[in-house]
Order: C-alpha cells, then sequence, then structure tokens
C-alpha cells in the first residue's frame, strides 16, 4: 500500500503528553533510555527479525548513515505509520523498522513516497487551532492550501530560515510558547558570565588552584567573544536579523517568542571528504522528493518546484566550486530539543550537552563556585516555563557525533503521540 498527496506527516509537535520515541540509532536510544523515567516515555528501537536485514541495520548505524529517525520514519496521531521507502541504503530496513513498531504499536504501516523530512515543521495546538510552523524555504515553494491538504492544519507560520532545519533554533513548548535561540542573548550572557568570572577570580578566599583554572578561562573566554563579531560577519544565515524576523513573525501568528541563549558556534571549513559527500546525496535526495512531491500537483507548482532545483543546484555547484565551504558549527545547541509533560503535567525538556563549556573549562565544580557556565545559563533563562530538575541533558560525547552531523538529539527521535 502506498499513500501519496494525503493527510499525513506531523514531523514535529508543540509540547504534549508523548507516549514513546522511536529511535533509530543504538547509541541515541540508550541515552535516552537512561532518561525515559524522567521523561514517562517509551523508547522504541528497531525491531528486525532477518538475520540478513539486522547485518544491514548493523552496516549503515556503524557508518552514521541511520542517525535521524525524523526523516525516516513519521507516527501519525496515533493512527498509521509513515516510512520512507525511496532510500536505496536503506529500503529494507526501514521497512522492517516500521514492521516491527507496527506491531509495538498496533498501527498499520504505509509506504510514503514521497516522506516529508522532519525537523523543519512543528505543529502546533494553539486554542484549539492547528498552527504549522515551517521553514521558509518550504513555504515559498508550495501554495499554503497544499501544506493544509497534506499536513491536515487550518494555518501556516513560514518562518525565516536561521539554520537548516527550524529545530536547530525554535522549540515550541505548550500554551503558543516558543523558545527562540537568540544570539544577543547569548553574547550578552558571556559578557555578563566574564564579570562574574572576574569578580571571583579576585576572592581572597580560593585556592591557587582555582585561581589558575579562573584565569585560564577568563582568557579563553574573552578570546571567543573577540571572534564573534568575526563570526557573525560571516554566518550563513545572518543570525541577529532573522533572529528578529522570527520574533516578529511568530508574533504576529499569534504565538509568545522568548528569546533565550540557546545557541553558540564556531565558523570552519568543510574538510571531512565523506562528509561533504553525504551532504551532497542528501541535497540530491531533497531535490528528488520535491519533485515527485510536486509530480501529481498543478503545472504551476511543479514550474515552481523546477526554478527552485534548477536554483538550488547552481548554488551547490558554485560552492564546490569554491573547494572548502564556510560552515556554522555548533558548540551548544539547547534549543533541538525533544520536550513531554510527565504524569504531574510538568515540561520535560532533554537537550544537548554544552560542549562550549568543556572548551572553556568550566567545570561543574566552577560552575559550583562561581554561579555561571553556559549551560546554567540557559537553564535560568527557562526557568519560568521549565523547573530546573526538569531540564535534562545529553553526554558529550553523543552530543559531539551529532553536532559533526549537523544535527542534534531532537532531530534523532520520531514522537509518538
Amino acid at each position: 500500500m502506498e499513500i501519496k498527496y494525503t493527510t499525513q506527516n506531523f514531523t514535529g509537535y508543540d509540547a504534549r503528553k508523548l507516549k514513546g520515541l522511536f529511535v533509530s540509532d543504538k547509541r541515541c536510544a540508550e541515552a535516552l533510555q537512561k532518561l525515559s523515567g524522567a521523561m514517562d516515555v517509551d523508547i522504541f528501537t528497531p525491531s528486525i527479525a532477518s538475520k540478513s536485514i539486522r547485518k544491514e541495520l548493523a552496516e549503515v548505524s556503524t557508518q552514521n548513515k541511520f542517525i535521524w529517525a525524523q526523516d525516516y520514519i513519521t507516527v501519525m496521531d496515533n493512527r498509521a505509520i509513515l516510512f520512507d521507502s525511496t532510500r536505496e541504503h536503506l529500503k529494507r530496513v526501514l521497512r522492517a523498522s516500521a514492521d516491527g513498531l507496527s506491531k509495538a504499536l498496533k498501527l498499520p504501516t504505509i509506504k510514503s513516497e514521497p516522506h516529508l523530512r522532519g525537523g523543519n515543521f512543528f505543529v502546533c495546538d494553539v486554542n484549539g487551532v492547528k498552527k504549522l510552523l515551517v521553514g521558509d524555504n518550504k513555504a515559498d515553494i508550495y501554495p499554503q492550501d497544499l501544506f493544509k491538504k497534506i499536513l491536515g492544519v487550518d494555518e501556516i507560520c513560514p518562518l525565516p530560515r536561521l539554520d537548516w532545519h527550524i529545530d536547530l533554533f525554535v522549540r515550541p513548548l505548550d500554551n503558543g510558547n516558543v523558545l527562540v535561540a537568540d544570539y544577543t542573548k547569548t553574547k550578552d550572557g558571556l559578557n555578563r558570565g566574564l564579570d562574574i568570572l572576574r569578580q571571583h577570580a579576585k576572592r581572597n578566599d580560593i585556592t591557587s588552584e582555582q585561581k589558575v583554572q579562573l584565569d585560564e578561562i577568563i582568557d579563553k573566554l574573552e578570546t571567543e567573544i573577540a571572534k564573534w563579531d568575526i563570526t557573525e560577519q560571516f554566518a550563513r544565515y545572518k543570525p541577529q536579523e532573522k533572529t528578529t524576523q522570527i520574533i516578529n513573525t511568530l508574533s504576529d501568528n499569534g504565538f509568545n517568542p522568548i528569546p533565550v541563549p540557546g545557541t553558540h558556534y564556531y565558523l570552519d571549513g568543510i574538510k571531512n571528504p565523506d562528509l561533504e559527500q553525504e551532504r551532497l546525496e542528501n541535497f540530491a535526495k531533497n531535490m528528488q522528493d520535491l519533485n515527485e512531491l510536486a509530480r501529481n500537483h498543478t503545472p504551476d507548482i511543479q514550474q515552481r518546484v523546477n526554478q527552485y532545483i534548477k536554483l538550488k543546484t547552481f548554488e551547490v555547484s558554485q560552492k564546490q566550486n569554491i573547494g572548502v565551504e564556510l560552515e556554522n558549527i555548533y558548540e551548544n545547541n539547547f534549543i533541538n530539543a525533544i520536550v513531554t509533560k510527565n504524569q504531574h503535567g510538568e515540561l520535560v525538556y532533554v537537550t544537548n550537552a554544552s560542549l562550549f563549556d568543556r572548551k572553556l573549562g568550566i567545570t561543574p565544580e566552577i560552575e559550583e563556585l562561581t554561579g555561571f557556565s553556559t549551560r546554567k545559563m540557559f537553564v535560568d533563562s527557562i526557568s519560568p516555563y521549565i523547573k530546573p530538575e526538569n531540564i535534562h541533558f545529553i553526554d558529550e560525547r553523543l552530543t559531539e557525533r551529532l553536532f559533526k552531523f549537523m544535527g542534534g538529539i531532537h532531530c534523532t527521535v520520531s514522537e509518538i503521540l
């Protein structure tokens, strides 16, 4: 059975009580299993009977090609399981994974061609109205009535893109509240942190070892803050300008945007040929998906899609000619998060670790001594909405792996309502 162009694929939700999470990557599943009690959700992983397909699963997992569950499988409002069957290297694994999840959830599986990739959509319930938050790169291609037909929503809210997917810079909570990564908040917070660290370095009651640690952290943070304007100048999506646009757009559409110090990044060039090849393959697949989606629709839509594909293909070819492309690489991304409600109806927030704190040398002991870390800075910023004890961070090694491939912990799950 195939499904085409019907009400399908809620690729992300605002904060509601989740029944579970489908996690395709073993290491991510293990990390989330440790937090499943706090989240009050079940963790589902690929359940595959066939030995040959289990071998395929091991191979694609070892090659880091089966990390992003939200791109592969969607559980539709407790009605059906949609799975992507067009990716050659994952076809058998995805079908078997969907069938295994089908048995566990007692839902039918449906081959979805194309399967809209997750991360660039959030379906939000605002006073009973289903509103779609979507990256404007998608909204520019398709008319709103097409989005409403495919996604089953009442209103469309296109957001200016600050990154590849919107779940890297916005995170809906509940009651129309939406966290927004605000780089000004981050920069201001780092400057305040620098003042705090300098004050503590002058204390007479700290040890000489603590004094040395603080001086080293201060030097590193001063260097990082000095880099900020340079990084801002070359950033792909002009964060300061786009953040203001995002906040205004959310407000105009009835949401309550909450600017927070949720991200920090640095510039780097692509030097990993395997990663570069994977990105090119993903780009080609994205263009194929767009073409498939528009095929059975009006000539006007098909023409708009073809123009977009032509433009983007030209842009990619130009970047290849340059050789090395500057990219924003995250050292913190607390916005990319799994959000659910526990048995008490309280929001629970699971996000990525702070690699920036590690880079600066801010240990738990230094945080306790000074009251400052970028992780604490973020926790404090969302404490009016989420209790600090309900905010959890995955470990640094897993975060480092996910950031390397330009994603975070939310990208690794398909949510089950």
